[in-house]
Formats: structure tokens, sequence, C-alpha cells
């Protein structure tokens, strides 16, 4: 074991503020309302600390150490996109205050306000299928740095992974997002304080004029520029560009940020600057890759390089804070996974299905036996399915099994009268089957993403030109009369 009594001591005082908080949150849960976006009552700075602490996890950290030991400083390309269109988004509210304005609770319900109610369940399987393939690596990813930073051996990862799924799930299913904001800040601030003391340990261990020495030497040029780089390229940058602004605009666990704040306002305000943490979400963790590189030599396992080298740095005491930071990071991502996910299964699959309208203590009830299912879904799938390259280039593909499609009919949707129930269907349907030739065909992730996104663009329009014309349109962002459902 590489921890001693003082590492454990910090990472169980952590556990159990977390836990406390979180399941401190039960008692503001009256409503589906409250449990999925948080009574709608998110401020500034909780919107910033729930929104970052949403994106940043374990797995966040690993995905990118990995593509900085694999690209070198060409890796930073993918850090600068997604900050700069988070400040972008932030600053024109493109998308996100229109979304805000319509007081959703899930992705997929905007479907039926403006197209149909087919479409919201159709809709709601691609997300659902989407975003748990996503979240499916998580743990094992996660489980990995935490057994190679403590020196729990490996044939202990399922326990860890198991161990770190119940107690996310504990206080997620009793006090939804309530719970998980609340427990947000506090992981916002333990994964900030982690973030920094990795980066400060790898960037002295490593030396700069190092980090640079052995970028060059293992890539050449291709190591410090993403047009020449072969992990990268221009279709690579333009798949980049579509995928963030599609994720950070339609995906369900971002979205529910968006839908949980005061007002459309507060919602740009918290995207503009979260942006500038973004910017840092990606880079310090491709410098982490970057400086086991540069100490551990090329020839490693590149999702493993960064764990082993903060494994050899790391002294005691300090490697309890980075534990309970990355603690930190692993609990408040998959909560708000687990909460998303579920939420669309029970929400717009089941619901919808149904006769009656479900009461709000069902709906509530509904959404906590969902987060069950999801979990041990989850949990099954991390244990056996192996990434077949870069856990990046995976983690986007399937996301965009349903970015592509939803974020064509949510934009068209918004903006362009025309769009109708043909087009949004075609839009879902071609961006899936983008996505897909990922799996099926084996193409590079950057061309089956592109090809998500023509499809999906292509199908909304081909179809809402040759559909019947779009009645009933919501154009006015108020809530439609019997469809609210707080």
């Amino acid at each position: 074991m590489n921890c001693t009594l003082l590492d454990w001591g910090i990472i169980l005082v952590y556990l159990g503020l977390s836990m406390a908080a979180g399941l401190y949150g039960k008692r503001y849960i009256s409503g589906p309302a409250d449990f999925l976006v948080a009574g709608r009552g998110i401020g500034l700075c909780l919107g910033i600390s729930t929104l970052a602490a949403t994106e940043i996890g374990t797995v966040t950290f690993m995905y990118y150490a990995e593509l900085g030991y694999k690209a070198g400083f060409a890796a930073f390309v993918n850090g600068l996109i997604a900050g700069a269109v988070m400040l972008v988004l932030g600053r024109t509210g493109f998308v996100i205050k229109r979304l805000r304005e319509l007081r959703l609770m899930t992705v997929p319900e905007f479907f039926e306000r403006r197209y149909s109610r087919n479409l919201r369940v159709l809709t709601g399987v691609l997300v659902a299928a989407g975003g748990i393939l996503n979240m499916g690596v998580f743990l094992r990813i996660e489980g990995t740095f935490l057994a190679i930073l403590s020196g729990i051996p490996i044939e202990y990862l399922k326990l860890v992974m198991t161990g770190i799924l119940l107690l996310e799930l504990l206080y997620t299913v009793l006090g939804g997002m309530v719970s998980v904001v609340i427990t947000d800040f506090i992981q916002f601030v333990a994964l900030s304080l982690g973030a920094l003391v990795v980066t400060g340990v790898c960037i002295l261990a490593a030396g700069w004029g190092n980090m640079h020495a052995a970028v060059s030497s293992a890539m050449g040029p291709g190591g410090f520029s993403p047009l020449i780089s072969p992990q990268f390229g221009w279709a690579f940058i333009v798949f980049q560009l579509l995928f963030w602004l599609a994720l950070s605009t339609c995906w369900q666990t971002t979205a529910m940020r968006t839908f949980s704040t005061r007002d459309a306002e507060t919602s740009a305000k918290v995207f503009t600057w979260t942006g500038f943490i973004f910017f840092g979400r990606g880079m310090l963790p491709m410098l982490w890759g970057i400086a086991a590189l540069t100490v551990l030599g090329t020839g490693q396992n590149g999702l493993e390089a960064m764990p082993i080298l903060l494994s050899r740095l790391l002294p005691s005491g300090l490697r309890g804070i980075v534990m309970a930071g990355m603690l930190a990071a692993t609990m408040s991502v998959n909560s708000s996974y687990l909460l998303g996910w579920s939420s669309v299964i029970a929400q717009d699959v089941v619901a919808p299905m149904r006769k009656a309208p479900l009461s709000s203590r069902a709906q509530v009830r509904l959404n906590r036996v969902t987060n069950l299912f999801v979990s041990l879904f989850v949990m099954f799938w991390g244990l056996w399915y192996t990434l077949p390259g870069p856990a990046y280039f995976y983690l986007n593909i399937t996301a965009t099994i349903y970015l592509g499609g939803s974020f064509a009919a949510i934009v068209g949707g918004l903006y362009w009268k025309r769009a109708n129930v043909a087009g949004g269907y075609a839009a879902m349907l071609g961006g899936a089957v983008g996505a897909s030739t990922f799996f099926l065909l084996r193409w590079p992730a950057s061309y089956s993403g592109i090809a998500a996104f023509a499809l999906a663009g292509a199908g909304l329009a081909v179809g809402s030109f040759l559909g019947r014309p779009a009645t009933g349109v919501m154009l006015d962002f108020r809530p439609v009369p019997g469809l609210a459902e707080d």
C-alpha cells in the first residue's frame, strides 16, 4: 500500500463530509422540479461550481493526461476549443438562454414542446443510450487511477469501483439535484486544490525544459502543432468545434445546470465564468501526461502513465490530499451523470408512454428506481468493456450518438420556423447513424463525428422541406399549458 494512515485519514474525513452534506439535501425534496433541477434556484457562484465540478472528474484528468502523453503540447487544442466555446456561448446566450426560458427539466422534453411526444420518446432512448455507454467506462478508468495511486492491488479494482458507485448512488437517489449541487461545491474546492498540487509536483519533477525536449524527441513537430499531429488534424479540429457546441448546449448533465439556474441571464453568466475554468480543465492534466512522458519515457500504457508518475512523486499527506481531490472529482461527475441519464429514462421514456400522468411523489420514486437501474448497468459495463483506443475518442463518439441529432433539432427548433417533426426524426436518426460508423466501420473518430453532425443537419433540412409544415410551434418561450411538470 502506498498510502499511510495520514493519507487514509484525510480521505475518510473528506468522504464523511461529502456524504453528510449530500444526505442533508434530502430534506429539500418535495417534487420532481426539486429532485431534477433544484427548484430552479441556483445562483451564479453555485452554478459555476456545479457546472465545473460536473464536467471535471477523475476520468477527465485521465483521458486528458493520456492525450498529453500521446500527443504532447498539440493536445492543448482540445482545452482551448472547450474553453473558447463556453465563453462564446456565455457572451452570446446562443441556445442556452432560450432553453432556460422554456423551464425544461430534461433535453428530450424540448422535443415534445417543439415537435411531438413520440419524438421525445425516441430522443430519450438515444440520449439515455449514448449517455450510459459514455459513462459506462468511467468506473474502470477512475478505479485504475485510485488503485495505482493508493497501491491497492489491481485485482481489487472491481471492489474499489463498486464502493465508489455505492457512495455516489446513496446521496443521489435520496437528495437528487439538491444533494448533487451541495456536494459539487465541496468537491469543486477539493478537486481544485488537488489539481494545483499535482500540477506543481509534475512541473517541478520533470522540468519545463525537459518536457519540451521529451515531446520534441518523441513526436517531432507533430507534438506541438495539432494540424500535423497524427492524433488530430483539420478534421479533428472541425469535429471538436461542433462537438463542444453541442455538448455545452445539449448534453443532459450540462443542460440540467442551465435549467437549474434562477433565470436565463444567470445561466449565461455561469457559462462565461466556467469557460475560463475549462481552459485549465484541459491543459493542466495534459501537462501531467507530458510530465509522465518526460520522467517515465515512451512505452507506458497511456492511460496509466500519469497515475504511475504520481504514485512515485507524491509524499504522505500530499498523496491523501490529491486522492481526496480525485475522489471529489469522481463523485461530482458520477452523481450528476447518474441523475442525468436516469431522469431521461424516467421523464422522457417511461412517463410519456403512460396514459395517466404520475403524481409528484410517483415521479420522484420513478427517478430513484431508474437511478438504481443505470447504476447496475454502468457497473457491469465498466467491468468487461475494453476501450478501442484513446478514452477521449470513445467518450466523444458515444456522446455524439445523440448530440449530433439533438444539436441540429434544437437549434433548428429554436431559430427556424420551418423545422418540423419529419426533420426532427431525420436529424436524430442521421446523427445516430453517423456516430455508429466509429463502431461498425471502424472509421476514425473525427470522420465519424463530422458524419454524425453532417447527416443530422442534412436530415433536419431535407425532412423539414419534404414533411408537413410545422403546426403549433412554440416560439414565445413560455411554458405550454398542461405540459408544465413543476
